[in-house]
């Protein structure tokens, strides 16, 4: 049976909701995930400072994880006090964050940009923030306006944030909002506004967070390559899930794959009829692009996503990840600015390909699944699933392929095939 990590969408906003609670695990809670222990020991180290310290010489490094960079930046942007430099790997330190920065300094809060052109590394002075009316665009990263709900509450008036654009990613603001109400808070989310009242957070008796369904994806990919029956353990039905990503179980129904959930999680099978030249809008579900698409290149079916313009500035710019690997696996991909598309068109496939993830965790489990088509794989630097799934490649022997590593380099092969 596969064992996935836990949600680290869920895990994350979990992190911030004990902080606020006052009971913030002081021992490592998610060892499975590189992403929730790096956000665990970040919240700790504010946590656990009865006096104000400046750690200008000795800053929060948050690594590779813009989760933590998100909700760090907002945490202590909020806590009485505090006074820190929040850091990470130089790629991360390039990432947007205008939008979250320019709405703490208006809620009150002191943030510098130490970087060039309003780049990373940033100072966060923090302290009891006013709180009340704010704007904001809808169409940002989700996790600015997670973030945002989650240190809301500790402001003087709370929060009204009003979207002067359409959301995007609105299933991850309403997981923030179902979390939140689960800690003691109400909040009110309309596709127009969310208002966040100054309460406290209470946790919940016996609070367990799901298994991840960004994870399970690429085993729904590796069932609508080859067809196998899987067992997935503790996998939570889509009804009632907090996580937007349960969409998973729906979408690859497009590709034959069907799920049954009982008490022990999920098992899930290729039966139903397949769909070709698929159009399918991504805005809500960026983190299942990357699955999906690789699943219609190894079974042959023709495929249009929109929404996908977020997708750039991921871990790597996905698009493009996307584009030039499948290129060495034969498939003609073709990007815009807020599209991919593939139309069956082929080139010659190169002899023993190595994928390059990109030092992107997405890339690297994707295409480790086209092994089942192929029969062989290869996926440089396999270290970097570690960001949200440390156990991958000890999961990866249940679904019928074999790994090993040589040189830095992930040899995924798949015996039925040769």
């Amino acid at each position: 049976m596969i064992e996935l990590p836990p949600s680290k969408s869920i895990g994350a906003r979990y992190m911030v909701a004990t902080y606020f609670a006052g009971t913030l695990p002081a021992d490592p809670f998610f060892q499975d995930n590189e992403d929730l222990m790096v956000l665990q020991e970040a919240l700790l180290e504010v946590y656990s400072d009865e006096e104000p310290i400046d750690y200008g010489d000795s800053p929060i490094d948050v690594g590779a994880s813009g989760t933590a960079l998100r909700f760090v930046t907002a945490v202590c942007a909020s806590s009485q006090g505090a006074d820190y430099v929040v850091t990470g790997t130089p790629r991360l330190m390039q990432r947007p964050m205008a939008p979250l920065l320019d709405l703490l300094k208006e809620a009150g809060a002191g943030v510098e940009a130490l970087g060039e052109n309003g780049t990373g590394p940033y100072r966060v002075k923090g302290g009891t923030l006013k709180g009340g009316s704010f704007s904001i665009r809808g169409d940002i990263s989700s996790q600015f306006i997670s973030a945002l709900m989650l240190v809301a509450p500790s402001w003087e008036n709370g929060m009204k944030l009003s979207f002067t654009t359409p959301l995007v990613s609105k299933p991850y603001i309403e997981m923030t909002a179902k979390l939140m109400e689960k800690f003691g808070i109400k909040t009110e989310l309309t596709n127009e506004t969310v208002e966040v009242p100054k309460a406290r957070y209470i946790e919940p008796f016996n609070f367990k967070v799901e298994a991840d369904w960004s994870s399970a994806s690429f085993f729904y990919e590796a069932c609508a390559i080859n067809g196998e029956k899987l067992e997935i353990h503790d996998l939570v039905s889509p009804r009632v899930s907090l996580q937007g990503d349960s969409m998973t179980e729906s979408l690859f129904t497009l590709l034959g794959v069907e799920s049954h959930f009982n008490k022990e999680g999920a098992t899930i099978q290729k039966q139903g009829d397949v769909r070709n030249d698929i159009v399918f809008n991504f805005k809500d579900y960026p983190d299942l692009v990357l699955p999906f698409a690789v699943a219609c290149l190894c079974t042959n079916v023709h495929f249009r996503f929109e929404g996908v313009s977020n997708l750039r500035l991921k871990e790597s710019d996905r698009l493009e990840s996307l584009r030039s690997e499948a290129l060495k696996l034969g498939f003609d991909v073709k990007i815009g600015d807020d599209f991919v598309e593939w139309n069956g068109l082929t080139i010659e496939r190169e002899e023993n390909p190595i994928i390059d993830p990109h030092d992107d965790h997405r890339v690297a489990m994707s295409f480790t699944m086209a092994a089942l088509k192929f029969g062989e794989i290869r996926i440089e630097h396999p270290e970097v699933v570690e960001k949200s799934f440390i156990d991958f490649w000890n999961q990866i022997p249940k679904i019928g392929l074999q790994c090993e590593e040589i040189e830095g380099v992930m040899i995924i092969k798949n015996n039925l095939i040769h």
